[in-house]
């Protein structure tokens, strides 16, 4: 299926949502969608940063919406101020085969992170609370980990960890982790929630 296809079918499971009511929506829902981006928009952010967005995520901000109110407290823009917090020109420092795993640094006596660590490379997609986040990697020399979504938890020692998808032991690219979000939020009920952390975890597995 070609990207435009997928998006469709993803935003077709999206209008199934508008039968849920979940008790823990945190941002707007059923998701609200703001207006995509320009595509010169888009380009002049490439531009200056020196990268190339993802084919699917840069599909889907210029052709569905640039931002929403969902997954969690809202896909971010890649102009919502907190981006400017983030040096996307930068290569990002992690690979799939070695992320930030804390439990892992602490074990072995670091409890600072590395002088050369810097928030680069990457885009915020959302923000779940309490230092949650999810992250998609726009700038990195390995290209296994290009285009990947990450979970990104500092505040609770977590790391910064590679999102698998336990059904097929894969690493996830943003339209996977956008239907990961719509496929578990329909077969929930009301009263669940998820968190992406519950696939940061696979990624020991793979």
């Amino acid at each position: 299926m070609d990207i435009d296809g997928r998006i469709k079918k993803i935003m077709e499971k999206m209008e199934k949502l508008k039968e849920k009511n979940p008790e823990f929506p945190c941002g707007a829902f059923p998701p609200e969608w703001d207006k995509p981006l320009k595509e010169e928009q888009v380009a002049k952010f490439e531009q200056k940063n020196g990268i190339k967005l993802p084919e699917d995520y840069r599909r889907f901000i210029t052709t569905i919406a640039g931002s929403g109110s969902q997954p969690f407290y809202g896909l971010s823009s890649i102009f919502d101020r907190d981006i400017n917090d983030v040096d996307v020109s930068k290569k990002f420092i992690y690979t799939i085969d070695n992320p930030l795993d804390m439990y892992n640094y602490l074990e072995k006596g670091y409890y600072e992170l590395d002088d050369d660590y810097e928030d680069a490379g990457f885009v915020w997609l959302c923000h779940e609370g309490c230092g949650m986040y999810s992250i998609l990697i726009v700038n990195s020399d390995d290209k296994d980990t290009y285009g990947t979504v990450w979970y990104y938890d500092l505040a609770n020692d977590a790391g910064i960890l590679p999102l698998v998808n336990p059904a097929n032991k894969k690493t996830m690219n943003f339209l996977d982790w956008l239907e990961y979000y719509v496929d578990r939020t329909l077969e929930l009920s009301d009263d669940e929630f998820f968190g992406y952390g519950e696939l940061a975890c696979g990624y020991a597995e793979r």
